[in-house]
């Protein structure tokens, strides 16, 4: 078995864990938080999460030339905008709807990696995005036709994180996964307060230590799951590839769902479009 695929398995497991958290803290009872907040304090928790990994694996350094420090924080301005948009989807949407829709991202991805990182064009990609197209038509499927707000902030979201992810494995390829994940995840934090700090420090002030639970959750969750992402990325894994494996963690939140949040809504959509998204996977799977 290849190593990209072991780490990209990993990651799979991870993220499964931070889209659960993600979902429990947007929908607090006691409180109303916007996604920019919640981003916020989760991106900020995952670049001490970077950090301290980073430390513990020894390759922590901050030789960072202003040019490159500057695309990185272009990246966090892309990634603020593919989470408010994503993470809005969830005050609606179950995680694993959004999640269908948002695996628009493999299509994205996939073009870039073969366009701007020169990654194959074989008939496994083409049949894998024409599933992924068919997955999300068939989740979204309803009498009336009607294309949700809440569907089309996944779908934007999704074609958004396409971009930052593909971002993400150009500059991997030149820092070590720890570290990026650290400097990338505090560069998210700072562009949301630099644009949103009135409505954070507004709605921050309402949260309580019970609040941040969730968010801590997901944080620690999804600072692995970027760093396996990553190292899959230094191990060959093509962008594409990677991101349609990701997507696969589809089937563990709609298990998540029905077991924690006895939500069985649209289930038997759900499982038909999730089966299409993971034979896709493996599809793509095969590609590297």
């Amino acid at each position: 078995m290849n190593t990209w695929f072991v780490f990209a398995l990993l990651s799979v497991f991870a993220l499964a864990g931070s889209e659960l958290s993600q979902k429990i803290s947007l929908t607090q009872k006691k409180v109303e938080i916007s996604a920019i907040t919640n981003n916020f304090f989760v991106w900020t928790m995952q670049g001490i999460g970077g950090l301290i990994l980073a430390l513990i694996l020894g390759v922590a350094h901050f030789e960072v030339d202003l040019t490159r420090l500057l695309f990185i924080f272009i990246v966090a301005g892309v990634y603020f905008v593919g989470g408010t948009l994503f993470y809005t989807s969830y005050k609606a949407n179950s995680p694993s709807l959004s999640i269908i829709l948002g695996s628009i991202s493999i299509v994205v991805s996939t073009t870039l990696g073969i366009l701007f990182l020169k990654e194959s064009v074989v008939a496994a990609k083409l049949i894998g995005i024409a599933l992924i197209f068919v997955s999300i038509f068939i989740a979204n499927f309803q009498s009336s036709a009607k294309f949700s707000k809440y569907n089309m902030y996944a779908f934007l979201g999704g074609i958004t994180f396409g971009i930052a992810f593909t971002l993400d494995k150009y500059n991997v390829g030149i820092m070590s996964p720890a570290f990026y994940v650290s400097l990338m995840s505090f560069s998210v934090a700072i562009v949301s307060f630099v644009l949103k700090g009135k409505h954070i420090i507004s709605e921050a002030r309402l949260l309580r230590l019970y609040n941040y639970y969730p968010m801590v959750m997901s944080a620690l969750f999804a600072t692995f799951f970027n760093f396996f992402t990553f190292m899959s990325y230094r191990n060959g894994g093509h962008v594409g590839a990677v991101d349609a494996l990701n997507n696969s963690s589809v089937f563990l939140v709609i298990l998540f769902e029905i077991l924690i949040l006895k939500d069985r809504s649209g289930l038997k959509k759900k499982v038909i479009a999730s089966m299409i998204v993971v034979f896709a996977v493996w599809i793509l799977s095969g590609v590297v």
